[in-house]
């Protein structure tokens, strides 16, 4: 499995991933077509630098976890040996951090032991190698995955030898054939190289700091109640000082007076970038004899699963105490020289490189220009280049929508102009008055319709108070109740109007929409006037036809009876008209 899972329903498409991957290595897809994007991770890309995972701010992008199946085995009553990683002593709030050994140990774990031992073994095989020709270091398998995935043609520079991780697995599977062993580091790209065929099989779980802790924090475990304890095993020297960027050099070569120039150390994933730019384009005619670089700032201290938030200089500065701390301490379970030096045979040390790098076609310039103009970009001066949808230009995004890693509405300015002029031509269209005022009551916009029923611009009114051109009752009404008011009243022009006024408390402003209902009030008046004739025509016809009963009442008889029933019944019948 991908060690980096994508929570569809939280990515809210804001782009702050694609804007933070050096590699672009995030495609936005849609949301079964519903208009709503997520980012997707390219694996294919991906080098793991975890820096998605760091900065989403809906929490969309996971590591997927190995706490539980690190928990079954433990249950399963499997002897599990650790392999822990030598940034511990900076990425985990511990004032002693020897204590963590103990606490491991009360997690079920039967053998403890620092990765930096697989770090000295590396940095032995390193001098083996000698300086004959120039080597990037391939210790950090972020800078492995660069390589292979985005410079192949710089493979022939990496060292042709395992990570510290592989190497002490290794070691610990040949010391310990019964063990299980679990690497525990701030590494996400960890996670995935002890799945590569070629060194799988040296360490069966990555478990990251951050997992490590919440377990610690579950059990109840805390440095307060446990002791200081020496790890299993033999003990690391300088290789301690691996996790900070110069430490693999102090350990390669513990005086470089005699290198100087020929050794160099880059960190952070955007300069490492940089770097393999220039040393695979040729600018840099002499390269190092020895490459050190490193994804994370500073190096692995600044790894994407660490727990705490220090910046790198107190991080560094832990690690050079935990350092010394060990120099100076009694405790012969902490000295360099208690145990023999562990080697590892040769061909164990070993690995090769393989390109990785995606193949893709290369749109054509009428195809770049094509997708440009979908957004408004005709021209130079129409590409603003602003990086909100993540890319570094509005031609690199138009590179990515033809490869389909992006989408044309990743656009920012070209959708607020869009949104803008969509929601201005409904404004100014609409056959209704709109009048638009702030908590204050103070008029900040009126639509053409409105501007005719006040004979006034919006330039003539802005800024005034309301009742410039409205009795201000209604509005303060709806300021006071914060609910929608539905009103009918007539205007001092004479125009009859409903009124429909809403707040909008986000912007902190009311809106009155104001529909002229004049004619149809005119309507009703007429209709009134002649149900009103029609009713005193009946009753006239009533009084007449009366007069004439009483005059000729045995002549009709039950004749005038049915005729008074008869329009009793129409002046009824017009009275609920």
């Amino acid at each position: 499995m991908f060690p980096i899972i994508t929570n569809q329903a939280s990515c809210r498409d804001c782009y702050r991933c694609v804007r933070s991957c050096p590699v672009k290595a995030i495609s936005i897809r849609s949301k079964n077509g519903n208009g709503e994007f997520y980012a997707q991770i390219i694996e294919d890309i991906c080098v793991l630098d975890g820096r998605c995972v760091q900065v989403c701010p809906q929490q969309a992008k996971k590591v997927s976890p190995a706490q539980d199946r690190v928990r079954a085995m433990l249950k399963a009553g499997e002897k599990v040996a650790v392999s822990l990683a030598p940034s511990f002593a900076a990425a985990l709030p511990l004032s002693r951090p020897r204590t963590l050994v103990s606490m491991l140990k009360k997690l079920g774990f039967a053998y403890v032991s620092e990765t930096s031992l697989g770090a000295e073994m590396v940095s032995a095989a390193h001098k083996e190698l000698g300086f004959k020709q120039p080597y990037i270091s391939s210790a950090c398998p972020v800078v492995v995955n660069l390589i292979e995935k985005h410079f192949p043609d710089l493979i022939p520079y990496l060292a042709p030898l395992v990570s510290p991780m592989i190497a002490h697995g290794r070691y610990l599977k040949r010391l310990l054939p019964d063990h299980k062993v679990v690497f525990i580091g701030p590494c996400i790209a960890k996670k995935a190289e002890i799945t590569c065929p070629e060194l799988a099989g040296a360490v069966d779980e990555v478990m990251g700091f951050q997992e490590l802790w919440e377990w610690l924090t579950t059990e109840c475990l805390c440095e307060e109640d446990c002791e200081e304890a020496g790890f299993d095993g033999p003990q690391p020297a300088l290789a301690r000082l691996y996790p900070v960027d110069g430490g693999m050099l102090r350990t390669i070569a513990p005086s470089t007076d005699i290198l100087e120039s020929k050794v160099i150390t880059v960190t952070g994933l955007k300069n490492c970038w940089e770097f393999l730019q220039h040393l695979q384009g040729g600018f840099i005619d002499h390269p190092p004899y020895l490459m050190e670089l490193l994804a994370c700032n500073g190096g692995c201290i600044s790894g994407p699963l660490s727990v705490t938030g220090d910046d790198i200089y107190v991080k560094r500065q832990k690690i050079q105490a935990y350092y010394r701390s060990c120099l100076l301490s009694t405790d012969e379970t902490c000295s360099f020289a208690c145990l023999s030096r562990p080697e590892l045979p040769a061909d164990l040390l070993r690995r090769s490189f393989t390109n990785k790098k995606l193949s893709l076609p290369n749109p054509s310039e009428q195809e770049i220009r094509d997708i440009l103009a979908q957004t408004g970009k005709y021209t130079e001066a129409d590409e603003l280049n602003c990086g909100a949808c993540g890319y570094n230009s509005c031609r690199d995004k138009a590179v990515a929508v033809y490869h389909g890693m992006a989408e044309v509405q990743m656009c920012m300015p070209y959708m607020r102009k869009r949104a803008e002029s969509l929601s201005n031509l409904v404004l100014s269209s609409m056959p209704n008055g709109v009048v638009i005022v702030d908590y204050k009551l103070r008029l900040l916009e009126i639509n053409p319709a409105a501007e005719k029923m006040f004979n006034c611009t919006n330039k003539d009114v802005a800024g005034k108070h309301i009742s410039f051109i409205l009795a201000p009752q209604f509005f303060e009404q709806v300021l006071e109740s914060k609910t929608l008011l539905n009103v009918q009243c007539r205007l001092a022009q004479g125009m009859v109007t409903r009124q429909v006024l809403f707040p909008v408390e986000r912007e902190k402003i009311i809106v009155c929409i104001i529909v002229d209902i004049t004619d149809e009030e005119k309507h009703k008046e007429q209709l009134a006037q002649v149900r009103s004739q029609t009713i005193e025509r009946a009753q006239a016809v009533i009084e007449k036809q009366m007069k004439v009963a009483q005059e000729i009442a045995g002549l009709l008889g039950e004749t005038t009876a049915e005729t008074k029933m008869l329009l009793s019944k129409l002046i009824n019948l017009m009275k609920e008209q």
